[in-house]
C-alpha cells in the first residue's frame, strides 16, 4: 500500500470535488431540461383538452338537436298515420271532396 503526501492527497480531494460538482451541475442541467420538456408537454396537453372540451360540447349540442328532430319525426309518423292527415292531403293535393261536401268559390270581379 503506496501512501500519499499532504499534496497528493489535496490534489486527490481537489479532482473530486471537481468531479463532484460537474456531476450535480449535469444533474442540475438534467433536470431543469426534463422539467421544461414536461412543462410544454403539459401545455400542450392543456390546449389538446380545451380543443376536445369544446368538441365534446359542439357534439352534445348536435346529438340534443337530433334527438329533438327525432322527436319531431316521430311526432310526424303519427300523425301521418291519421285520418286527418290524409283528408289534408286528399284535398290539397288531389282536390277531392266528400260526396256531400260543399264548396264556395269566391267571385273574382
Amino acid at each position: 500500500m503506496k501512501l500519499e503526501s499532504r499534496r497528493e492527497r489535496a490534489e486527490r480531494l481537489k479532482r473530486q470535488r471537481r468531479s463532484a460538482l460537474a456531476g450535480m451541475a449535469i444533474a442540475i442541467v438534467v433536470v431543469v431540461a426534463l422539467g421544461i420538456v414536461l412543462w410544454r408537454g403539459k401545455t400542450g396537453l392543456v390546449a389538446k383538452n380545451a380543443d376536445y372540451e369544446a368538441q365534446i360540447t359542439e357534439l352534445q349540442s348536435q346529438i340534443d338537436d337530433e334527438n329533438k328532430r327525432s322527436d319531431e319525426l316521430s311526432e310526424y309518423e303519427k300523425y301521418v298515420k291519421t285520418k286527418k292527415f290524409v283528408e289534408e292531403i286528399a284535398k290539397n293535393k288531389f282536390g277531392l271532396i266528400y260526396p256531400d261536401e260543399l264548396i264556395f268559390k269566391p267571385n273574382n270581379k
